[in-house]
């Protein structure tokens, strides 16, 4: 199992954020599924829903799921009765299992919830089954039962199993998870028993995985650039620019003192987004990203511009490779977002996840692949002052090595002028 690296706080771009993840397993060892637990001071709530609903709000707006879950099923525990099913379905139902941990017989306003929940696709979980009448009667609706070793003797393990099968009805296979399985010998007992799964200290502890938070600004930025790629309405463009008051601003800014204006000022989103044009915003917005992160990334910023900058000029000095302006805007696309990850303290392959670009450009950015990927290798070969890599790159793109100092230069000076 790989383990998420953790990442490096900075506070001054983008607060840390810690969950916990313990696998569920299955006969052979393999992961069929995590619980989430909250990490931190702040998730000590007095609602017990509250707590559990930010497990939810993290895993999925400050974490990269794919790499959190790896495509499994996650268990999040409820333990009150009195749950917002409405905040539930929020989420992904295939991905979500809501698990409940209750002490006495839940209500009818349980009972109907937990309904819109199957609904709704949800796959349930009821936790710490003893075998009192009320749980069996929750059987029918619920796909996974845990059962305490600590709190159940293995005498009872083979009634408490039998009850299950038999209460769970003839039209759905109850799936049995062991919990706090803690030596050996306890895994090899519950399996033996009969249990589908397992899940405790002896297979993996609670492993505390750390995530950045976007910044609200990066966010919608993100959110922007999707949309922007995606041919989106101008409506739903200029609505992005409207909820980032600060964004708006130094749009009209830029316009109306780049020399953009025409004549007179530009005195809205709308107009402002129809004068600069779509792959003009996008270049504009990807600056704005690095250059807005203040002294702590001021060099960082630097080199990403002068990375765009150099991509795009050694396009237009290549006698071989397209040189049409969408080209020329790829090529300078590339190379900013090349040092996204070092911007935000997070793996390019979760950031990709999030900005939806085409795959050409995103195998440029993992694997140097294709035209601007090999750009991309040149720049990087350039800054290393590697002359063998260099000239044999130049050789591919059709671009004189003579002139690659010139142009570095040149790249360097645009990046050093921007405001």
């Amino acid at each position: 199992m790989s383990k998420l690296p953790e990442i490096s706080e900075d506070t001054a771009l983008s607060g840390t954020e810690r969950i916990a993840r313990q696998a569920i397993l299955g006969r052979q060892g393999e992961i069929i599924a995590y619980e989430l637990f909250a990490r931190d001071s702040e998730t000590i709530l007095a609602d017990p829903f509250l707590a559990s609903a930010r497990v939810l709000v993290k895993a999925f707006s400050w974490f990269p799921v794919d790499s959190l879950l790896g495509g499994k099923p996650a268990f999040v525990n409820f333990t009150d009765g009195l749950f917002d099913e409405k905040s539930l379905e929020l989420f992904p139902a295939r991905q979500i299992v809501p698990e409940f941990t209750l002490a006495v017989a839940p209500g009818k306003e349980f009972l109907d919830k937990i309904l819109a929940l199957k609904k709704h696709g949800f796959r349930l979980a009821l936790d710490r089954f003893s075998g009192v009448s009320w749980q069996l009667a929750l059987l029918p609706l619920m796909d996974y039962v845990k059962i305490d070793l600590y709190e159940t003797a293995p005498a009872d393990w083979q009634r408490a199993l039998t009850l299950i099968r038999r209460g769970g009805g003839v039209t759905a296979h109850l799936a049995t998870v062991a919990t706090r399985v803690e030596t050996r010998v306890l895994a090899q007992q519950c399996f033996e028993a009969g249990f589908d799964y397992a899940q405790g200290y002896y297979f993996m502890r609670p492993e505390i995985v750390s995530g950045k938070k976007l910044t609200s600004q990066q966010r919608v930025v993100f959110h922007l650039l999707n949309l922007l790629a995606a041919e989106g309405p101008l409506a739903e463009i200029e609505e992005g620019f409207r909820r980032d008051p600060a964004l708006s601003y130094q749009l009209l800014r830029y316009l109306n003192s780049a020399g953009l204006r025409r004549g007179e000022d530009i005195d809205s989103i709308r107009r402002a987004l129809v004068l600069l044009g779509r792959q003009p915003l996008q270049r504009w917005l990807t600056l704005l990203m690095f250059t807005n992160q203040g002294p702590a990334k001021a060099s960082l910023a630097l080199q990403a511009s002068t990375r765009a900058r150099l991509a795009e000029i050694l396009r237009e000095h290549s006698v071989t490779l397209d040189q049409h302006p969408a080209a020329l805007h790829r090529s300078f696309l590339v190379g900013m977002l090349s040092l996204l990850d070092a911007l935000v303290d997070q793996p390019m392959t979760d950031l990709l996840q999030e900005l939806h670009l085409p795959d050409t450009l995103r195998d440029a950015l993992l694997t140097r692949r294709g035209e601007d990927g090999q750009i991309l290798a040149l720049v990087e070969a350039t800054e290393r002052q590697d002359e063998e890599i260099a000239q044999e790159l130049c050789g591919r793109l059709g671009i004189p090595p003579g002139i690659l100092g010139g142009l570095s230069l040149d790249a360097l000076a645009w990046s050093a002028a921007l405001p």
